[in-house]
This record gives C-alpha cells, structure tokens and sequence, in this order.
C-alpha cells in the first residue's frame, strides 16, 4: 500500500503535516467550546494590537463632537470590537439635545469610504504616487523654505474648512510663523448673505432663532429646516413650538420652490424668483412701495398680501427669516432684518446673546475673490487647502480650476479624492474627524470636546500634528514660534 505522505512531511500543497495539525487541533478545540449550541457563543478578534477598552461583542460609548459641518453638534459613537458602527445625538449636549441630521449620521460613510487615501501622494510623472510620510514633509519642507528664501511668503493662501474651536487660531499662529497670512475660512453651504446681513444688523454672525417664542413666521426663502443655518438646533426649537396645544404659531412661506419648509408650512405664496424684496419692502411700508404693485411684480393674488400685511402688524411676537439666492440676497436679508427690529423681535424671538458660533470665523466673498484673482495672475507660490472643495462648489464663473493650475505647489489634507486634491502636487491626507482630537465652539457659552472614537483606518495624520512637526524641523519658526503640542491641552 502506498503512502500518502509527500516529500518533507508535506500533505498538501503550500502546507505541512505538522501545520496541519495545529490547524486541526485549534478548530477541534474550538468546536468544543462552542458546541452546536447557540448558548454560548465567543467571538475571536484578528488583532496584532488590541485596541484599548476593547472586550469582545461589547460596544464601548464614546461622546464627541460631529464635525460635519460648522455646527457642531455632540454625538455619543458607539464602537464595537475597534470598530465606529452607530452614530447618535448626545442627548446631554445643549446644542442638539440627542438629536442628529441625516448627514451627522451619514459621517460613517466617510470613515469607512474606500476611496479614502490610504496615506500622503506625491506628484511625480504627472501623476500623484504613493510616498512615506518622511518623503511628503520632506517635500513641503523644502518647498516652504524656497517660498519663504525668494520673499514670496505673504502671498501663500491657506483655504480651511469654516469651523470653530482651538485649530483655526492655532493655524494662524502656525501662517504668522512662517510669515504667511492667516487663512481664509470657506464654507459652500452657508448662506454668506445671511450671515453678511447679521452681521451688519446684530453685531453677531448668527443669533439664536427661538420659533417657540413666535405667534407668526414668515420665512422669505429660507429653508430653515433642512440645510439653511444651525439646522438641528432650529429643527427642535420649531418641534417644541408646534407642539404646543395652544399658542402654537402660523408659518408662512414665501419662495418660488416649495421646499422642505415650505412643505411644513401653514401657507404657501408661491412668488417670482427675484420679486421677494419687492413682497418686503411692500410689507415694511418703504417709501413707494404698495402690496398691490408688489403683488404684481411678484405674480401673487393681491389679497394674499394684503392679508399677510395686516397680518404681520397685528401679530406679535412674530419672526421673520431670509435665505434667498438672488443676486439681491444681502439686501433681501437687511429689510427683513429691519421689519423685525421694527417688530420688536430681537431679544424675544431673535437673540443675539445666545449667538449660534457656527460661522463667526467665515470669510467675506470678497476675500476670497481677492485671492481668486491673486492665484489668476500668477501671484501665489503655495496654495493649501483643508477639508474644502472649492473647484466643485464655487461657481464655474470663478474659474478656480483655471487659477490653481497657475499656483506653482499646491498642497491638499483632504482624505478623499476629489476635484480640487486629484490637481494638487502633495497630498496629507487628514484623520477623519472620529479618528480626531479637537474642539469646537458652539456657542459662546459651550464648549465641545471631540476625541478619536476608534484608531485610524488608514496611513493618515492630523493636520495639527504635520504643522508641528514642519514647524520643529525649521529652526528659524521654532525660535519664533514654539509650536504647542496641540492635543496636550485637549487631553488635559
């Protein structure tokens, strides 16, 4: 009778007899443990390095802040086996009160987006290829110290991510450091007119909207419960105040596109795009303008103003908001500001004591045009931006494309590719945010932490700790600037 062993010991291809038999040694073993019974279930864990905390099948809660947009909510992440799996709001958070919107939730979607950049790029033969994290600071390094030798330091453009908390200040100490301008803070989604406006009317950038305060509510465009403003927090005020048995206040909407408010809306009065200044001003009594002329202008029946009008001077309080995108949209904005300061509203329904800081550190339109234009005439050496796109959310007028290709190096931290990281010549990728340490201020009253709720999936860094470490490796900035180790404050 033959013998079924094979030269070596081997039983089989790739494997040996005595492999083998610790193979089947382990899984008789676990067989007895297990049984065939569901009663007793274990679970095995294929890590080299256990995570911290970690017990098998058991989630592990950890609170901190969304950073999905400048709002900053708090979230309670619930982590499993080393692993992010469910995001909630944290219902201990004055801003949110356990509540989350669908894109604080859809934050797993990034974390876990294979697309993401495994580690830093490099561009080489016009294409960006793979580098060690020595070989891209490196690289920026010697590209700073070329920028900062020729003088052309001042003209680098540094585009962020509008947001809040220790890092925005923390940069621009990093930029004063290496003689660079502090950095211009960008924000496709929020309605600069609106913010412009307050500014302008309430010395704050966005005061706290108290619906449940409000008998009437006008929204003139603006889609106040799904994307225009501190959303959440508006959401839950507005719930609370239609919620009450009696007192609960009218809502009136006022635009060409029925949206989601609108949709939530008492009433709806569909007007011509570009006409709601003309329904405003006839609602304000400015000289000239009559309710009648408005409703024509506006394609609205007469007698739906009219109403509306005797109905806005008898209601009180009232609130009244604006979110247009016309071309006239600040000054849409400061009538309407002006109708509820003439209402008698600020302080009651509209409060800038209790100022949203979402948008306190965002930058005018004109300076980024300013820098648009500087990048368009070849005047800008260094480019970086952060967790921005602005290639895909600025206006094809703009030509940002167009101008960026004239930047000599251009520097990207986003994690994922994207219009404007996919033209850039270095790439740094950053921790996503529930891989991140920071802080974020929510209001001027609360401040909200944000810790890593599970280690780093990929070959990232966190953009503070890559500015650090470029600012150690330059004696001269070191001298100047001693850079912080900016999550020891964090921690401590």
């Amino acid at each position: 009778m033959s013998s079924s062993k094979e030269p070596n010991g081997a039983t089989g291809p790739g494997g040996t007899r005595r492999e083998f038999l610790k193979i089947l040694g382990a899984t008789t073993a676990t067989t007895a443990a297990i049984g065939c019974s569901s009663d007793r279930v274990e679970r095995l864990i294929p890590y080299l390095n256990h995570p911290d905390e970690t017990v098998p099948g058991v989630s592990t809660y950890y609170a901190t802040t969304c950073r999905e947009c400048a709002v900053a909510c708090g979230l309670i992440a619930e982590t499993r086996d080393g692993r992010t799996i469910k995001l909630e709001g944290n219902p201990a958070h004055p801003l949110n009160r356990g509540a989350l919107c669908a894109r604080g939730q859809a934050a797993l979607q990034g974390l876990y987006n294979p697309d993401r950049y495994r580690g830093p790029m490099l561009r080489r033969n016009n294409r960006l290829e793979p580098v060690t994290w020595d070989q891209a600071l490196q690289a920026l390094a010697q590209k700073l110290g070329e920028v900062r030798s020729a003088g052309r330091a001042g003209d680098a453009v540094f585009i962020n991510a509008s947001e809040t908390g220790s890092f925005p200040a923390f940069l621009d100490e990093w930029l004063t450091g290496f003689g660079m301008p502090t950095h211009l803070s960008y924000d496709a989604l929020a309605d600069i007119s609106a913010v412009a406006a307050n500014r302008q009317s309430y010395g704050v950038s966005w005061p706290a909207l108290r619906f449940s305060e409000a008998k009437l509510i006008v929204s003139v465009g603006a889609d106040f419960l799904d994307g225009w403003g501190a959303t959440v927090p508006q959401q839950l005020d507005f719930a609370d105040a239609r919620a009450k048995i009696e007192g609960a206040p009218r809502l009136v909407y006022i635009g060409s596109r029925r949206s989601l408010t609108g949709l939530n809306a008492d009433e709806w009065i569909p007007c011509k795009p570009g006409s709601e200044l003309a329904i405003v001003n006839a609602l304000s009594g400015a000289a000239g303008a009559s309710l009648d002329q408005a409703a024509q202008a506006a394609g609205v029946p007469a007698a739906t103003l009219q109403r509306l009008g005797r109905e806005w001077a008898a209601t009180k309080p009232s609130l009244m908001l604006a979110g247009v995108t016309t071309a006239n949209a600040m000054t849409v904005a400061l009538a309407v500001n002006a109708l509820n300061q003439a209402a008698g509203n600020v302080g009651v329904t509209i409060r800038p004591a209790e100022a949203i800081s979402a948008f306190d550190t965002l930058s005018s339109p004109a300076e980024i045009a300013e820098a648009l234009g500087r990048m368009n005439e070849g005047r800008v050496p260094l480019l970086f931006v952060r967790n921005a796109n602005p290639i895909f959310t600025l206006p094809k007028s703009g030509k940002f494309a167009e101008a960026l290709a004239k930047v000599a190096f251009k520097v990207s931290f986003s994690s994922y590719p994207d219009e404007t990281s996919e033209l850039c010549d270095l790439v740094l990728p950053d921790h996503h945010p529930l891989e991140s340490w920071g802080d974020a201020q929510a209001t001027a009253t609360v401040m909200s932490l944000q810790q890593p709720t599970m280690d780093p999936v990929f070959s990232t860094r966190a953009t503070a700790d890559v500015l650090i470490t470029l600012a150690k490796a330059n004696q001269t900035t070191a001298a100047q600037y001693p850079a912080p180790d900016y999550r020891s404050f964090l921690i401590g």
